[in-house]
């Protein structure tokens, strides 16, 4: 995979799509401010991103979190029954954005994901996955073919993604360089704040969970399984 070029344009493309009632993150520069002021701040964030990108590193700031625990099902003092919400820098949200877009279109254009990989991808729908599916289904039948149908449901996948696998994994699929170096240091974090009104457990459970980042980066890896 070639290096990655950040350009001004697409950086101002994107701050002006922010959406200014996003929360917060640690450094507390609401997206509505970026928003506003996004034609005086695209050519500093630009330069800042491709520093960034090419040294292999993610400024220290944008690699801390607020976390907040979310009640999923079950009792409230029981700390599984809760699911940790990072709160990232709004400014680390856009990079992340370029890089997983970057990569994205690598896997693309290399052909490098199954054709019926339909997760998280543009232009695929758990309803053409069905579509297929059930086409599928329908010639067996029509031919007396025996079909069998294994479902399969992680869970807790995006939690359980192995890193250094999972770096191994996209060496092999041609993304290296300072781009594996920046997926690397973008994928450990630390927790600025944990808020909970709840439980000192519940509070505990929230640092110790959240070691590694929850992104739209870890759908497009969970393809490459």
């Amino acid at each position: 995979m070639p290096d990655i070029i950040i350009t001004e344009p697409g950086v101002l493309k994107l701050l002006l799509m922010l959406n200014p009632n996003k929360s917060l993150g640690p450094d507390d520069i609401p997206p509505r401010g970026l928003k506003e002021a996004s034609y005086e701040i695209a050519p500093v964030l630009t330069w800042i991103f491709n520093q960034s990108v090419s040294s292999g590193t993610v400024p220290d700031d944008w690699r801390l979190a607020n976390i907040f625990p979310l009640h999923k099902k079950g009792p409230k003092d029981l700390p599984e029954n809760y699911r940790p919400i990072s709160l990232t820098c709004i400014c680390s949200k856009v990079l992340e954005h370029i890089i997983h877009s970057s990569i994205s279109r690598f896997l693309e254009s290399n052909k490098i994901l199954s054709p019926r990989q339909y997760g998280f991808r543009a232009g695929h729908s758990c309803k053409t996955q069905l579509v297929l599916a059930i086409d599928d289904w329908a010639r067996s039948l029509d031919s007396g073919t025996r079909t069998d149908i294994a479902i399969f449901d992680f869970s807790k996948a995006f939690d359980s993604v192995p890193h250094k696998r999972l770096l191994v994994k996209l060496h092999s699929y041609g993304i290296r360089g300072v781009t594996l170096r920046w997926v690397e240091s973008f994928s450990f974090m630390s927790p600025s704040a944990c808020y909970a009104e709840w439980y000192s457990v519940i509070l505990a459970y929230c640092f110790i969970w959240v070691t590694t980042r929850r992104s739209p980066w870890a759908l497009i890896v969970l393809t490459l399984y």
